[in-house]
């Protein structure tokens, strides 16, 4: 080989001068080699010019400013050494991938290589990356000791992988590679731009040159009309973008707010550890679930999917194997999981934006998770970024683990002394000592807390001084999580009872079934919480709870009589409940649907429950569990591993709703109607819309609220829900602006035909009957459903056997004194909407009006408006076909009296003159609808009377 085929320039008489290869390490020089002596930080290569002369060199290149024959050794001055060694290599070794691809930034770097590696590799591409986690191929992986390796190196492992066929090629440019031409030599066809933030400031001194060390690669590195990525967002764009049009490169961006950018990232739902992304790409739509924690992962992934896209792969082909894209090692990476939930995140972050960014996209996808972080910065690196990591730890995470990363040839407890400099008002516990730190910080996680392990990423060293020891963040993670879980039950709930209560350890063999407050419905490894009411104190049945074998009993105060191990003294029941409750939500993965509203919650719930039972692992309480007892009750007794959960929450004054949806924080909310149930404790009916409103602030970020677009309150919610940027979905009975509606009903033999629009798209079900507040219920179930699974492929008949709640409309037919009577139990509360409601169902039945009864009890809980409301309903009676109405209670009298007298039926004082009703005064086969408040009696009544005749229809 020639000097003139690599030295442009170079004078006549040495242009004849050949060498047999090259070396910037004498210790390598071989007999003709040249030698490159290269001023390092720590090595000086021109102090080995004379050993490489004796091993057999005869040409030096190097920095001195001779040029010529020395002792038969040609020296040649060159004012950038490293640049021609790059030349050289690359020269020497030309046998290299056609597609070669460079990413550059100061975070990121690792994870868009790796990221593009494995959507080459998952669509069977021969690929490979090169960078901080070593040279990955489809079937090998080495490790390397630079993120960007000297250039002679690089050549050679560049042909190496061409040997193997492999023409993609994936690396990452670092700042000092680049500034150190180490890439010189290489043409790219795509240079990637992620980012730029304060770092490696002892070497580049200002951010100016930082950048400019960045920006090389756009100047001089990529081939000319071939392509430039970045993110449209960050403050180097239009720098980016000049620097590309000078240059004659392609520039592809991507925006989450910029439709025009070739790749719109329209939007991002959190659902557990997963992202579910939206995308627009040249007018096309692709949804997709990423396994990935982070948005900050998602740039990362879209830069990638931008790069393979210009590979030669189809978007559809990318977007077809997302779903299996992993983080990589020490990037956002879980490491692993308590039995209590809590999560331990490893993550590469040693830079202050890096650090700001993890933790804000943690607190993000993880919002009502503590986090506690453990960090320290390394020696003999950027000083000034230390106090400003240390106020970052302070403003994001809620505990502080400070400790050592790798000091090197510094003190480290001056390291710490400079980062405890920025953090303020915050504990900091500080152990030199990182193996004992993380241990302790784990040993140190409650419930659902997340851990986040910072700085050292994916290294398995750690050096002090001259000493270099083994030391992997991972595996002491591992270690410590073993050892928490030995201390742990396998039930979270137990364990979050532990951590409540303070309990030091709970006895291994105490298991849980269900959680109860009523010692009558206590099961074996039921836990009895004893909560005093206004009427019993559950303190009076403990004995009884443990004698149908509850495994623990929760009181406020000790029970002398009760073995220790047995109980759990706290200091307010309830409270406890309550706390526990909240605490396990936070630890959910279900999504939780909680309906509110003045009628229809509780038979919208089991409808929605029971249907979505049928498909996936869903809990919903069996009864009215809508109050301070019930919520929290119906809450933490959801099983950990259900996909939904459906409460309800009521309130008879305002601040309740607020109080129950702060405990389930849901998903879904829904607001049935707005009536003037329990008006009494309100100034009108705008104020029962306003108390039902609160579930809108409650619901999670980017959750959905579910409205009723016929209730004349549906503006109002609307507008409170646009203001929390909630997702609105609607259904309506007429009102084709809803989501889901209904177009109409045909009569099909025995049965009713739906025929019902769900977003622009028809769809049939049947049912038995065409009553309003059934078919309204389904197409409210129907609207939740659909934001979650493809409704339109449910089964037309799904909803044909669906039984109504007791005391919601059930039909029974019972038998009096030889005679059956076919009774439409409504008898669980009423409202002037639910009572109309019933009453227009009633009307719908096509039998002889002699056949048809009626016994109503007062609408309760109406306060001033009560008179007003029951003279109304005489109005809407009067206009249906019935026989006699039968009324007991005083409230009522104001619509019986105003009846035609034709109408008008017995005034029922008591229990016995309604029995005596029942059994004589309706004859065989007579249809009787009985309706009023709880506290009337009338369910108590027929719930007993029902028990005793037992023949459902």
């Amino acid at each position: 080989m020639y000097l003139k085929d690599f030295i442009p320039n170079l004078r006549k008489e040495y242009l004849n001068y050949s060498f047999a290869n090259i070396a910037f390490n004498s210790s390598q020089i071989k007999k003709n080699y040249v030698f490159f002596a290269i001023k390092g930080n720590e090595f000086d290569g021109h102090n080995f010019i004379e050993d490489a002369i004796k091993r057999g060199s005869k040409i030096i290149i190097y920095e001195k400013k001779f040029t010529g024959l020395k002792n038969g050794v040609l020296f040649i001055s060159s004012n950038n050494v490293r640049k021609l060694l790059a030349e050289f290599s690359f020269k020497l070794n030309n046998n290299i991938p056609k597609n070669l691809i460079a990413v550059t930034g100061t975070n990121g770097k690792s994870s868009v290589a790796d990221f593009y590696f494995q959507i080459l590799k998952l669509n069977n591409k021969k690929v490979a990356s090169i960078g901080t986690l070593g040279i990955k191929t489809n079937n090998s992986f080495h490790k390397l000791p630079n993120t960007t390796i000297d250039a002679l190196d690089l050549s050679k492992k560049l042909s190496n992988l061409k040997k193997q066929k492999i023409n993609n090629v994936i690396m990452e440019a670092s700042s000092h590679g680049l500034d150190q031409n180490r890439l010189n030599g290489l043409k790219f066809n795509i240079g990637i731009f992620t980012n730029l933030s304060h770092d490696h400031l002892d070497y580049h001194k200002t951010m100016k040159d930082y950048l400019n060390a960045k920006l090389y690669l756009f100047k001089n590195l990529i081939n000319k009309k071939k392509f430039v990525i970045t993110d449209k967002s960050i403050p180097q764009y239009k720098l980016i973008k000049k620097v590309s049009k000078q240059k004659k490169l392609s520039l592809i961006d991507f925006s989450e707010k910029n439709k025009k950018s070739k790749i719109f990232l329209k939007n991002i739902n959190y659902d557990g550890d997963k992202q579910i992304l939206q995308f627009k790409i040249e007018n096309k739509i692709y949804v997709v679930e990423i396994n990935l924690i982070g948005k900050v992962q998602i740039k990362n992934l879209i830069l990638a999917i931008i790069a393979a896209s210009q590979s030669g792969l189809s978007y559809d082909k990318i977007f077809k194997i997302l779903p299996k894209i992993k983080s990589i090692s020490g990037r956002l990476e879980t490491i692993g999981v308590t039995k209590n939930n809590s999560k331990v995140i490893l993550d590469y972050a040693h830079t202050p934006d890096a650090l700001r960014t993890v933790l804000t996209n943690i607190k993000d996808q993880f919002p009502h998770r503590n986090i506690a972080l453990l960090f320290g910065c390394g020696g003999d690196r950027d000083k000034l970024k230390r106090p400003l990591m240390g106020k970052i730890a302070s403003q994001f995470a809620d505990k502080i683990f400070l400790t050592d990363d790798n000091p090197r040839n510094e003190n480290p407890n001056l390291i710490r002394s400079q980062i405890k400099k920025g953090i303020k008002s915050k504990s900091v516990f500080e152990l030199s000592d990182r193996r004992k730190a993380i241990d302790k910080a784990i040993k140190n996680l409650q419930s659902g807390e997340i851990l986040l392990v910072a700085g050292k990423g994916h290294e398995e060293t750690q050096t002090y001084k001259n000493k270099i020891n083994f030391f992997s963040d991972k595996k002491e993670i591992l270690k410590s999580i073993k050892q928490k879980n030995r201390l742990l039950s396998n039930d979270l709930k137990l364990n979050i009872i532990q951590e409540k209560s303070k309990t030091k350890i709970l006895d291994k063999k105490i298991k849980l079934n269900k959680i109860t407050i009523n010692s009558k419905e206590v099961k074996k490894n039921d836990i009895f919480f004893a909560i005093k009411g206004k009427i019993n104190d559950g303190h009076k049945f403990l004995a009884d709870a443990l004698n149908k074998k509850a495994s623990l009993v929760v009181v406020n105060k000790t029970q002398g009589n009760i073995k220790s191990s047995r109980q759990i003294k706290v200091k307010d029941t309830l409270n406890f409940l309550t706390d526990i409750s909240q605490e396990y939500r936070k630890n959910l993965k279900t999504k939780l649907i909680t309906i509110t509203g003045s009628s229809g919650k509780t038979s919208l719930k089991d409808l929605l429950g029971s249907t979505l039972k049928k498909f996936y692992k869903t809990s919903f309480s069996k009864k009215s569990f809508n109050n301070k007892f019930g919520v929290p009750l119906s809450l933490i007794n959801i099983n950990q591993g259900d996909k939904f959960g459906v409460l309800e929450a009521g309130m008879d004054k305002k601040g309740e709703i607020d109080f129950l949806t702060k405990i389930i924080q849901p998903d879904v909310g829904v607001i049935t109607n707005i009536s003037y149930a329990h008006i009494k404790n309100f100034k009108n009916i705008n104020g029962i819309a306003s108390a039902k409103g609160e579930i809108i602030n409650n619901i999670k970020k980017n959750g959905y609220i579910v409205l009723n677009r016929d209730d004349k309150f549906f503006n109002f919610h609307e507008k409170l829900a646009k203001k929390r940027k909630l997702n609105i979905y609607s259904f309506s009975l007429k009102n084709k602006k809803a989501n889901v509606f209904l177009k109409r009903i045909l009569k099909s033999n025995n049965r009713y035909k739906l025929l019902i629009d769900i977003n622009n798209q028809e769809k049939t079900f049947f049912v038995k009957n065409n009553f309003t507040n059934l078919i309204s219920n389904i197409l409210n179930a129907l609207t939740i459903m659909n934001i979650h699974i493809d409704v339109t492929k449910l089964n037309q008949n799904i909803f044909l056997n669906i039984k109504n709640t007791e005391g919601r409309g059930d039909v029974t037919k019972i038998k009096l004194n030889n005679k059956k009577i076919n009774l439409i139990d409504e008898s669980y509360n009423s409202n002037p909407l639910s009572l109309k409601s019933s009453l227009m169902n009633f009307n719908s039945i096509k039998v002889n009006p002699s056949k048809k009864n009626i016994i109503l009890g007062d609408m309760l809980e109406l306060g001033k408006h009560s008179k007003r409301l029951h003279k109304d309903m005489s109005k809407v009676i009067d206009k249906i076909s019935f026989n006699k109405l039968h009324v007991m209670g005083k409230h009522i009298l104001e619509t019986y009296k105003r009846l035609p007298e034709s109408k008008r039926g017995k005034i029922i004082k008591n229990d016995s003159e309604l029995t005596k009703l029942m059994f004589f005064d309706f004859k065989n086969n007579d249809f009787l609808m009985v309706k009023g408040s709880n506290s009337t009696g009338l369910f108590n009544y027929l719930s007993k009377l029902k028990k005793k005749n037992n023949h459902a229809l």
